[in-house]
């Protein structure tokens, strides 16, 4: 009974619903949260029935859905896994006081099986607590089986779109639990040291967050938070990374200003979370839809919010309507006072390739310093033309700064630089690109390159801080292809850079990888019974010419045992940088392992534990180095390893043996 009917469908695979139309109803422009079951005469979809045919999305048109889910165990150090696989009449987790299934006791009793002592985060998104299903109050153990294996295959059904859990650990315990009073002591501590503002928010409807902003940043609105239910549970799931991320989309409207040093303030070596929850929510009193407490200038400002207006939103259905959201926003109701930091205001010019308040953008035939075609098919020769992409120049700010600051820290230590086009910079042309665009290369102190050995890094470990994305080899290097002929190359290129970051600021990591050692994705694949696939590509021949991609390039991923190996070009430049993206997205990448066909089992791999891998990378490397410029790849599996060599979109087969050194000597290269 692991395979039911779909209940949405009742098995056809297509259902018959209302269509969209008719929560508007029978009017052009609606709003957009009214449900008034009226048909849209005009409607592109119904043409006025009310009523329209789709394929059922919960089956994905197949009629019928699987009732299993699996569990899976892996240690690390050992290699070995272990699985147990949850359907209607089988041993079933227990359950709870509310009737329901969690996690937690099969993690307990997988862990024992394979010496799993403490579950590694970051591999994956998998949290020990979460829910595995919840069945009816009506369900009880003693129900005749029929009934009772149909309760429980409805539960386990809800879970379809995500079957394999995956956890992943390691025989030595996990270091204790941070502290949370230390936890938001330190990103106090980070937020002086890059100069800027910690918020720690309450709202009414959602909750606690924690996030970094740039002074001036307007309040976001609810649509943005995603809160927490106390302080102390919003400081234990806040790392650097996610109070960072999203920067660059709050302070796009923030004020610029150069940073100037001041002396650090100093942070207590402890916050006190009580007193300052209090303090907060003590803001919350009355109608107030939420309230701050900002770190600035080495001290905390409360403020209570208040409604500061609504703001118009229209968006064109499918159905030919218009749909009008009106969304409220919020604002502080008080100010803290400038921070100290605060230097010189950046100047800034209108984006001439966007028109605030539409969504026109520069038409591709006015690329450059060029008149607009007044042949052109779509913009008829106006030069603009409608977008629902954010304009390419100024990132939707609408705005080009003169100026931009640059911030480059380990996390520990920190630089700031203002990088301000000065008369006359000079820029000499060092290539073209292949149409004939000439690429020039500005002086020394515009390549960030030469940050990496102030702080003991290579260049390829720079990334984008608010961003988790690597530092693009115009940045490292310095060089601007110059479309137009009469801006100056640098003030093109701090256009460039300027254009949509927050207050006009740039900010740098230069740490290594946070990742784990590939010889441990190598393990788990095999402990899965998966192929880790490895693409690796040598552009040394490319090495000087600023229109090619330098260094070397990789791609780490996961495939099923029987997948086909195809050609995936490599997009990192340090194979670690691929590990950890690979393991970011763990469980993406094991959702596009489980069959799709309800009848086909999930994976639940078994596996005892194996010797460790040896590191792939240097042998690859050699590999590569013989076949410059082209994409060797790499698969590693159970029953050894294979090579292939990627030639105008395919694979072709090198070598096949048991390990990759017996591949590797059977080239002769």
């Amino acid at each position: 009974m692991s395979v039911v009917d779909c209940a949405e469908c009742s098995g056809l695979g297509f259902v018959v619903r209302r269509c969209s139309c008719t929560d508007g109803g029978d009017r052009l422009v609606v709003d957009g949260s009214a449900r008034r079951d009226e048909a849209y005469a005009g409607c592109r979809l119904c043409a006025g029935d009310g009523s329209v045919v789709d394929g059922c999305h919960r089956c994905g048109r197949d009629g019928r859905r699987r009732a299993q889910l699996v569990v899976t165990v892996v240690n690390l150090d050992t290699g070995a896994a272990a699985s147990r696989r949850l359907v209607p009449g089988g041993a079933v987790p227990p359950v709870d006081g509310e009737r329901v299934w969690r996690v937690r006791p099969v993690l307990a009793e997988l862990s024992e099986a394979v010496g799993v002592r403490g579950l590694r985060p970051r591999w994956g998104r998998r949290d020990p607590d979460d829910t595995l299903g919840w069945l009816p109050v009506s369900w009880r153990p003693d129900l005749p089986g029929p009934q009772r294996w149909a309760m429980e295959a409805a539960a386990l059904v809800r879970r379809d779109y995500d079957p394999w859990w995956v956890y992943v650990g390691r025989g030595t315990e996990l270091p204790p639990p941070p502290e949370p009073e230390r936890e938001l002591a330190r990103l106090c501590e980070l937020a002086d040291l890059l100069h800027l503002d910690l918020v720690v928010e309450v709202r009414r409807l959602h909750g606690w967050q924690i996030r970094y902003e740039l002074p001036g940043s307007p309040v976001p609105g609810d649509e943005r938070v995603v809160g927490s239910a106390d302080l102390a549970t919003a400081v234990a799931g806040t790392t650097v990374a996610s109070a960072m991320l999203l920067l660059h989309e709050r302070g796009r409207l923030a004020p610029a200003y150069t940073v100037r040093p001041v002396p650090a303030a100093g942070v207590p070596p402890a916050v006190d979370l009580g007193g300052l929850s209090r303090r907060v929510l003590a803001d919350l009193a009355g109608d107030a839809p939420g309230a701050q407490a900002i770190w600035r200038d080495g001290r905390w400002w409360h403020t209570p919010l208040c409604p500061a207006g609504s703001v118009e939103k229209l968006h064109e259905r499918d159905t030919g309507q218009i749909a009008r959201y009106v969304r409220e926003t919020v604002r502080r109701v008080t100010e803290p006072p400038d921070p100290a930091w605060w230097g010189e205001p950046i100047g800034q010019r209108p984006c001439p390739d966007c028109r605030p308040g539409t969504r026109l953008c520069r038409c591709d035939c006015r690329r450059g310093a060029r008149e607009a075609d007044p042949h052109c098919p779509d913009c008829s020769g106006a030069g603009f033309t409608p977008s629902v992409m954010w304009c390419t120049t100024c990132k939707g700010s609408h705005r080009l700064p003169a100026a931009v600051a640059v911030t480059v820290t380990d996390l520990h230590r920190v630089r700031h630089e203002t990088w301000r086009p000065g008369p006359d910079e000079p820029a000499p042309v060092v290539g073209h690109q292949p149409n004939g665009t000439p690429v020039h290369q500005l002086g020394a102190h515009w390549r960030l390159a030469r940050q990496a050995g102030t702080f003991g890094v290579r260049p390829t470990d720079l990334c984008l801080l608010d961003e988790q994305r690597p530092v693009d080899q115009d940045l490292l290097d310095g060089t601007v292809t110059v479309f137009d002929s009469g801006v100056e190359p640098a003030r093109q290129h701090v256009e460039r850079i300027g254009g949509g970051l927050p207050g006009s600021r740039l900010f740098v990591l230069a740490a290594a990888p946070d990742a784990p050692p590939l010889t441990d994705l190598l393990r788990l694949a095999h402990a899965l019974d998966l192929i880790a696939v490895l693409t690796y590509c040598d552009h040394r021949l490319d090495a000087g010419d600023p229109t090619k991609i330098q260094g070397e390039q990789w791609d780490v991923r996961l495939l099923a045992r029987d997948a086909e190996v195809g050609e995936e070009l490599p997009f990192w430049a340090r194979v670690e940088l691929a590990v950890a993206r690979c393991v970011e997205y763990l469980d993406s990448q094991l959702l596009a392992v489980v069959p799709r066909d309800p009848e086909r089992q999930v994976p639940a791999p078994q596996a005892a534990p194996s010797p460790p891998v040896p590191d792939p990378t240097d042998l690859l490397r050699r590999v590569g180095r013989h076949y410059t410029g082209q994409p060797v790849v790499a698969s590693f599996d159970r029953t050894g390893c294979r090579l292939w060599l990627a030639e105008g979109g395919l694979v072709q087969p090198l070598a096949r043996a048991a390990t990759l050194d017996e591949a590797v000597s059977a080239l002769r290269l």
